[in-house]
């Protein structure tokens, strides 16, 4: 009887557990081009899907200027189509406003980003916390292997959210990533990664999200620059 009653109690834990560890494969194609020596625009789209399928869509368009040879500021917008949980696909809306910095020591890369989200969600929208208002904080470091194509990385990114509201005011989640990119006949990229997402102040909740990225660097300019092997510079 004991037995049977440390099972239950156990298999009533681990449904518990599963509820609040989920899984995600991430897939994001894009190309950018060097407008000029200063002005830098991409244009890529993300899928990510879950165990129901296409949980989220979102083409994304982004401008970047080199103010100076370690900062960037650089705009985002995002068209957002999420699945809910009728199956159908409601839109949002998000623009992203970043400020990059970053610095190069023999073989390594090491930069730290600042990010404000603000979404526009349509009526009618289920909500989804993932598109929150939010400041963003993301620091990476990658290492350039000597004679090699692949450059590992590793980043840590944490969520504040600003609201005077429920959870406002406060830091919200944690995201951690390890990966590499590697470059291919110069111009193409591909990146290969895991994040880990880590919600605080709230119920335990895990995201384990398998990221696979592609990007072309179109060629236009006799010198080519190569800030980052990576799709977004961060």
């Amino acid at each position: 009887m004991k037995g049977f009653l440390f099972a239950l109690i156990f298999a009533s834990s681990f449904h518990s557990f599963s509820q609040l560890f989920s899984q995600q494969t991430w897939l994001q194609t894009g190309a950018k081009i060097n407008l000029n020596s200063k002005l830098s625009s991409s244009i890529d789209v993300s899928q990510r899907y879950g165990n129901s399928g296409l949980k989220t869509f979102f083409p994304q368009v982004s401008l970047r200027y080199k103010l100076t040879k370690w900062m960037r500021p650089s705009l985002d917008y995002r068209l957002i189509a999420s699945q809910s949980l009728d199956g159908s696909y409601t839109q949002s809306h998000r623009v992203n406003g970043n400020l990059q910095l970053s610095h190069s020591v023999k073989r390594f890369s090491i930069g730290f980003r600042v990010r404000y989200q603000y979404s526009f969600i349509r009526l009618g929208s289920n909500y989804d916390a993932e598109f929150d208002q939010a400041w963003r904080f993301k620091s990476f470091i990658e290492y350039d292997i000597k004679n090699s194509a692949i450059s590992p990385e590793v980043s840590a990114e944490f969520f504040y959210n600003p609201a005077n509201a429920a959870n406002g005011k406060q830091f919200t989640r944690t995201r951690y990533y390890a990966g590499a990119n590697m470059i291919i006949m110069k111009n193409h990229a591909i990146g290969l990664g895991m994040y880990l997402d880590q919600w605080l102040n709230d119920i335990p909740r895990l995201r384990c999200m398998y990221s696979i990225s592609y990007s072309y660097s179109i060629p236009i300019r006799k010198k080519k620059e190569t800030d980052s092997k990576n799709m977004r510079d961060l």
